[in-house]
């Protein structure tokens, strides 16, 4: 998708209103796409490594020790 939006931003007729309101209709909906799916891998990696187990343990110094506890 960002390939077609930079050729597009190449050959669009920016004189063409039509074309205009497309290309930049097709920018806005990529970048919503895009922080989207970033907000949700941010949901999920939260929810995945908020365990209570792993947030009050006293053993976990460093992230390799949380890595080995996640590995178990």
């Amino acid at each position: 998708m960002p390939l077609i939006l930079l050729i597009m931003l190449i050959f669009v007729d920016r004189n063409n209103t039509a074309y205009v309101v497309g290309f930049l209709f097709l920018l806005f909906l990529y970048t919503i796409i895009l922080v989207t799916r970033i907000l949700y891998a941010k949901k999920v990696w939260n929810k995945e490594f908020s365990d209570k187990n792993y947030a009050n343990d006293a053993s976990i110094i460093k992230m390799q020790d949380q890595i080995e506890k996640f590995d178990k």
